[in-house]
């Protein structure tokens, strides 16, 4: 009797391990945005939080958005291989140049992540404010 319960446990656990993996391997339906070729984007680097900690913790708010895979995206979630590098630059308009990717996360679902290869600050035009 327990080792009927040991195989069909261990058959879920199959079964669930190869659903997870065909949904990360599945290519994106009609990506608009080639992730070998290098994007660049601007707006406002800002710190983030999921549950489960499924995020790198940045953002970028983007000015103008972008569409990727058709839909409209005001904000990228930005991976850094040093992200000690962007908290000098956090709430500060920067221009970032990277590569764009999918991420999958359990809470998250699949969205799109910008991998970083430079970044840096930008200065915003003054606005004139009316009197």
């Amino acid at each position: 009797m327990h080792q009927s319960r040991f195989f069909a446990l261990l058959a879920f656990l199959c079964i669930l391990a190869a659903t997870l993996r065909a949904q990360t391997d599945k290519p994106a339906p009609n990506e608009k945005l080639n992730a070998e070729d290098k994007l660049t984007v601007m707006g406002k680097l800002t710190r983030i939080t999921a549950i489960g900690g499924e995020t790198s913790g940045w953002a970028i708010e983007l000015n103008p958005v972008l569409t990727v895979e058709g839909k409209q995206v005001s904000s990228i979630e930005v991976v850094a291989v040093d992200s000690k590098k962007l908290e000098p630059l956090e709430n500060k308009t920067v221009k970032a140049v990277g590569r764009l990717s999918n991420a999958y996360g359990v809470e998250t679902g699949q969205r799109p992540v910008l991998t970083v290869s430079s970044i840096k600050p930008v200065k915003e035009k003054p606005t004139k404010e009316k009197q």
